[in-house]
């Protein structure tokens, strides 16, 4: 259009004044007519060319548009390489109820309130570094309201929860030659397998009273592990060397350790079939220091059986844990043990209703003035398991306790109802 107006003057001009321009005039009017046209044809070009890369620019705008953010990028990358996974405990209804008797107090009738709430929530994290690192990690949120029972106290309920994040465990396991799997950071020994393994977990809401402190252990350091496999059995062994022997009551081991001293813990299952039934016999000895002074010994040893015929299971612990040389209030030592025992029996009648039966006797030992006292703890418990998918469970429970200690007039007899939720997601 440009040039179309501007050949137009020009013409114009030139033959207004044809008649009296000279030739000379007209060739350098020619000349300088080529002259513009090659500037116009070049400038019409550069356009083209500057509309082409604006065309090229849009189009790589709406390519980046259609593009995920480097946000969305990084957890997709992150969903394919860890596993994210959780468990969360709440209920939505528990109470006791019970008789309580101290110094001075004789079978005083007592009850806390009827609650709901949250226990705890734990969360797993785990990635293959690997094709033969891997590392699990699972902080826990703890949400405490101090519910249960406890010897020689009344029968009560805080009025208000404290909350607390710690690392429940967390660990590398590398899968070395010869079959051995290697596990080192802080995790649960296999000295109980029901505890170990957390099987109760899905079985129980609350555990039972006296049990639970027994049972548990939590350490960190080692675990050299390999399953054996013949032609009618198999023997998985866990070799253990701790930080120590934890009974949760006066130092949480997972984190550190009081002595220099060492605790090893050896763990074997050994399994096979018999007469239809898949039979699991259970054995665990350990040894090693539990003062800050690395002096004082303790050993723990335990025994048991796990056997399931068709829908029905049976299995049972017993367990001894002794340490030299505790503290009395007087300044004085004695040998101390923890001992005790469980049965439980387990009846599946379809997949979405099992029925739990458990009875435990556990003796712990307790400070005195100059002599350890002996609490002892029985516990009958029942309940019933409705699975709303596989992986949540609704637990209505129901627990009769009855807690005493040598030689002092505290008694308590209570029971318990709870109606849990458990989800694994």
């Amino acid at each position: 259009m440009k040039i179309t107006v501007i050949l137009t003057i020009v013409c114009a001009f030139l033959f207004w004044g044809v008649e009296t321009t000279t030739g000379d005039e007209i060739s350098d009017l020619k000349k300088q007519l080529e002259v513009l046209q090659q500037k116009l044809e070049d400038l019409e070009k550069k356009q083209a060319e500057q509309a082409q890369e604006a065309e090229k620019v849009s189009k790589s705008v709406d390519k980046l548009k259609k593009q995920p953010s480097a946000r969305e990028v990084v957890t997709e990358q992150l969903s394919k390489r860890v596993t994210v996974g959780g468990h969360f405990k709440f209920f939505l209804a528990d109470q006791s109820i019970g008789e309580v008797s101290t110094a001075t107090l004789d079978k005083d009738k007592q009850r806390d309130s009827f609650a709901a709430g949250v226990s705890n929530l734990w969360l797993y994290f785990n990635k293959q570094l690997n094709d033969w690192l891997s590392i699990t990690v699972a902080p826990e949120i703890i949400v405490e309201a101090a519910a249960t029972p406890v010897l020689g106290a009344n029968i009560t309920r805080s009025g208000s929860a404290n909350v607390d994040v710690a690392l429940d465990w967390g660990y590398l396991t590398a899968r070395l030659p010869w079959q051995l799997e290697l596990k080192a950071g802080a995790f649960y020994p296999y000295f109980s397998e029901e505890y170990a393994s957390k099987i109760w977990w899905d079985e129980q809401y609350n555990g039972n009273p006296g049990l639970l402190t027994l049972q548990s252990w939590k350490s960190a350091g080692l675990e050299l592990y390999r399953n054996f496999d013949f032609e009618n059995f198999s023997l998985p062994v866990y070799l253990y060397y701790l930080n120590g022997e934890d009974r949760g009551v006066i130092q949480d081991k997972r984190y550190t350790d009081n002595n220099s001293a060492k605790n090893g813990l050896l763990h074997v299952a050994p399994e096979f079939y018999a007469y239809g039934a898949r039979v699991k016999l259970l054995g665990s000895f350990g040894w090693g220091k539990w003062d800050s002074g690395g002096d004082n010994q303790s050993i723990q040893w335990a025994t048991g059986a796990d056997i399931k015929y068709g829908s029905f299971g049976l299995s049972g612990e017993y367990m001894y844990r002794g340490r030299d040389k505790l503290p009395l209030l007087d300044g004085g030592t004695e040998d101390g043990e923890d001992k005790g025992w469980y049965v439980k029996g387990i009846y599946t009648f379809n997949p979405q209703w099992r029925l739990v039966l458990k009875y435990s006797d556990v003796d712990l030992w307790s400070p005195g003035t100059d002599m350890l006292l002996t609490d002892n703890y029985r516990t009958m418990y029942g309940s019933i398991n409705f699975f709303i998918t596989e992986s949540s469970i609704i637990i209505p429970e129901i627990s009769y306790v009855k807690m005493d200690r040598s030689g002092s007039p505290n008694k308590t007899d209570y029971f318990r109802y709870t109606l849990g939720w458990r989800t694994t997601f």
